[in-house]
């Protein structure tokens, strides 16, 4: 698959949804945009996967995750620098867990778990449980893939069908059962159901080039789920209960909808809006953007400003922030990444049934 510029177009429109969820009570189902992301990394990081597979005949673990801490590890650690000597002074009464323990569940992805622990999130680090959700499943994922690759008996498909109904339904029956709503959203065992939907259309799309008749019926299913998201974005809020048992699950099937369309079709009008130049900027730069605006935006809160004086602040710093990163932080780290040797090593995978060895994938 070739670089799709309105992919990152859909992600500027996630992540400004997120960010206008954080500052503003208007854009109450703005938390939505996350299981956009989802669904888009999902199906991208399973895509490189395949695709990998299929020229190769192997998938080089070591170069996955090299290339995935090149790309996501410098940023980070870079907003964690930033933000430190704020959580230590004036952000300090926002922690409600040692600020040592936040900053270690940080680094190692288990920051989604952190927050679960503490029952209300984990100060201007809060927003980092969902990248932390994307690397578990980035650990996993591929293992579990090369695994079912190799046997070559049948399609992951019907498998991550399974699991996806799974995750679904224990999050309705935890949601139910009255648990904490913050275990519902954050722990990975009941919120990766757009990852694993964004997964599940990358291996349905594998061996075809879409999964309707034409490319008009591919636009007009778009536009649904396009739709269906402004919808939810417009109605849904986070404390709900209505949120846990179907809206986070119709989020991922729209996001699916427009995704396949995006991914398949390299024209037509929402390909075309999406692929406007400031779109793919922003979306270019959406994990900066993520990374930094939570901090941000929590930090000038805390100060009372007025409503004009804050979200000037808010947009200022946070793109100030962002584009420093870009240029001297991830674009340097990218470069790097570019730079690493196309194929390495086989992976050595368990041995079929019915044999004894090594396969390389």
């Amino acid at each position: 698959m070739t670089r799709r510029p309105a992919l990152d177009g859909l992600r500027a429109f996630a992540v400004l949804a997120v960010m206008a969820f954080h500052t503003s009570p208007a854009a109450h189902g703005g938390f939505l945009g996350v299981d956009v992301f989802f669904v888009v990394s999902g199906f991208l990081i399973t895509a490189l996967l395949l695709r990998e597979h299929e020229r190769t005949g192997r998938v080089d673990l070591r170069q996955f995750y090299v290339r995935r801490a090149l790309r996501l590890l410098p940023p980070l650690l870079f907003m964690l620098a930033v933000t430190l000597p704020v959580v230590l002074t004036i952000m300090h009464g926002d922690m409600r867990i040692n600020p040592v323990v936040s900053l270690l569940s940080v680094v190692f992805y288990v920051a989604n778990w952190a927050n679960v622990f503490v029952n209300v999130g984990t100060g201007i680090w809060t927003h980092t449980w969902s990248l932390s959700i994307e690397e578990q499943f980035y650990l996993i994922w591929p293992l579990v893939l090369i695994w079912v690759l190799a046997r070559r008996r049948r399609s992951p498909a019907v498998g991550l069908a399974v699991v996806i109904a799974v995750v679904v339904v224990t999050r309705w029956v935890s949601a139910g059962s009255g648990e904490s709503p913050l275990w519902v959203y954050y722990a990975t065992t009941s919120h990766c159901d757009g990852l694993l939907l964004g997964a599940l259309l990358a291996v349905l799309l594998e061996k075809r080039e879409s999964l309707v008749r034409s490319p008009r019926i591919s636009e007009a299913v778009a536009w649904v789920g396009a739709l269906g998201l402004a919808g939810l974005f417009a109605t849904s809020y986070i404390e709900a209960s209505g949120t846990y048992h179907w809206r986070l699950p119709l989020a991922a099937l729209f996001s699916a909808m427009v995704v396949h369309h995006l991914a398949t079709c390299a024209q037509g009008p929402m390909v075309r809006l999406l692929s406007l130049k400031p779109f793919v900027v922003v979306g270019t730069v959406s994990y900066g953007l993520y990374l930094y605006h939570f901090p941000v935006f929590m930090t000038v809160q805390s100060r009372g400003y007025s409503h004009l004086v804050q979200h000037v602040l808010e947009i200022t710093l946070s793109v100030a922030l962002t584009v420093f990163s870009w240029f001297l932080v991830e674009r340097p780290a990218l470069r790097l990444k570019d730079r690493l040797p196309k194929i390495t090593a086989p992976v050595v995978l368990p041995a079929p049934a019915g044999g004894v060895g090594e396969q390389p994938v």
